[in-house]
């Protein structure tokens, strides 16, 4: 009988908490995980760009998904999983989800499920300074500006458009309250998947 594979997509705004729960799933539950952020960074590293903001990879984003189809990013993760050690994986957490497209690409896998993550700006504003990657804002009006984009602002089908993109998940978790409050809500839910 085929070993059954659970493909699991993120998404979420800016710093709301993916990635505790892509630690969760990956740490307690034995899940590997890929960020469609990836192709963005290899894309930059060929094109020889070592600065860069978030600015940057939605532009690069945006440009592909122009190019080549809104569901690029998504094609080029599964490609890489028939590709790599993804390919004996029976769990995968895909990442980094921007754009419809993406996700119904993804939708088209045998066992698909699509979690959302949400969280306050405050909250999520805190969050970004507390982690400092170098690609993220450095002042509340640079957030806000990134994040609006992220969240669909003004974008065209091809850009940004993670607030739609929640209107596509299978659950939605909230990151308002502490980490570990979060990880509560993470463990319940991934009972409930799991043993669907």
């Amino acid at each position: 009988m085929k070993q059954k594979i659970i493909y699991l997509g993120v998404v979420g705004q800016i710093a709301a908490g993916k990635g505790i729960l892509k630690d969760y799933l990956v740490d307690k539950l034995g899940f590997i995980s890929f960020s469609l952020s990836t192709i963005l960074h290899d894309e930059l590293e060929k094109r020889k760009i070592k600065k860069y903001t978030r600015k940057t990879l939605q532009d690069l984003g945006d440009e592909l998904r122009k190019k080549y189809g809104r569901d690029i990013l998504a094609k080029k993760a599964i490609k890489r999983f028939r590709v790599s050690r993804f390919t004996f994986h029976d769990k995968i957490i895909i990442e980094g989800i921007r754009n419809p497209g993406e996700i119904e690409y993804l939708k088209k896998l045998p066992y698909f499920i699509l979690v959302g993550v949400k969280a306050k700006r405050e909250f999520r504003y805190k969050r970004l300074l507390q982690r400092a990657k170098p690609w993220d804002p450095k002042t509340w009006e640079e957030f806000l500006d990134v994040d609006r984009r992220d969240l669909g602002a003004d974008q065209k089908k091809d850009g940004q458009q993670v607030g739609i993109c929640l209107h596509y998940c299978d659950y939605i978790l909230t990151n308002n309250k502490s980490t570990e409050d979060f990880r509560r809500k993470i463990k319940q839910l991934t009972k409930e998947i799991i043993n669907s």
